[in-house]
């Protein structure tokens, strides 16, 4: 059967609708569930024992996990409706990694290292803080996922002749296999796509990341191989806020950069 393009346009968009109506509807009773769950914790209905506590941890983390599924459908739904841009603002990058750097404080005893590495002197940039926060916690959050025992790396670089920044997380996980690489940011893939996997998820949060580089103007890359750990990076052009004339049209970092990876030695 052969549909014509408005017919096919209508479909995508009643599809987008119904998915964007969905997470909507889940984020409310989730919303709920884990506000309660932590007054409970809290003691404010009374004092718990151990092994409720760690019940009802079990069921915070649990909606957590879910509450982050249900977000990033939505994100994914109003990437494909274009409803998602860009919005610029002044963006401390030494200020955004230090709240990375502080809400990724794990402890000594789970096996696994996080290193942090930047300078002190990273710039005050115009671009959009969240999308840019999104795309460093959702690479962190899988290197973490996905690295049981040894370290996870992120490291961060500006080059002020290129005007270029470079963000790098780099773990010694299990590795990715070759075939996979070119289809780890499309949507809903997931490397380990058996019944039996070992970690939860719809397969959106690299798919998520790359659209969110490309918004910024940005290109992502991955090494890896099996049993050797990976190594993604993302490349952005960016334009220093405290030069920027405000009386002057912005510039597409895009169009004054052609390739973000391209920067001096």
């Amino acid at each position: 059967l052969k549909f014509s393009r408005d017919e096919l346009e209508k479909a995508n968009g009643a599809k987008d609708e119904f998915l964007a109506m969905i997470s909507h509807e889940l984020r409310t009773p989730l919303n709920v569930i884990m506000g309660y769950t932590g007054l409970v914790r809290e003691g404010m209905f009374g004092a718990l024992n151990p092994q409720q506590d760690d019940a009802l941890k079990k069921v915070a983390l649990q909606s957590n996990d879910l509450l982050s599924i249900v977000s990033n459908l939505l994100r994914a739904t109003q990437i494909g409706s274009g409803e998602i841009k860009a919005e610029r603002a002044r963006t401390d990058l030494g200020q955004l990694l230090d709240e990375l750097k502080n809400r990724y404080d794990l402890p000594a005893t789970n096996g696994l290292a996080l290193n942090w590495d930047f300078p002190s002197d990273l710039p005050t940039v115009e671009t959009d803080s969240e999308k840019l926060k999104h795309i460093l916690v959702n690479l962190i959050h899988n290197a973490i996922k996905f690295t049981e025992k040894g370290s996870v790396t992120i490291a961060a670089r500006h080059r002020p002749k290129s005007k270029t920044l470079r963000f790098t997380v780099a773990d010694t996980g299990p590795g990715i296999a070759k075939e996979s690489l070119p289809i780890i940011f499309d949507m809903f893939h997931q490397v380990d796509g058996s019944n039996t996997r070992l970690h939860g998820g719809l397969g959106l949060g690299l798919y998520i990341v790359k659209k969110y580089t490309e918004l910024l103007g940005g290109k992502i890359k991955v090494k890896s191989a099996p049993g050797r750990g990976s190594v993604f990076t993302v490349a952005f052009p960016y334009e220093s806020s405290l030069c920027r004339e405000s009386i002057l049209p912005a510039v597409r970092p895009e169009s004054r950069i052609a390739d973000p990876w391209v920067m001096e030695r």
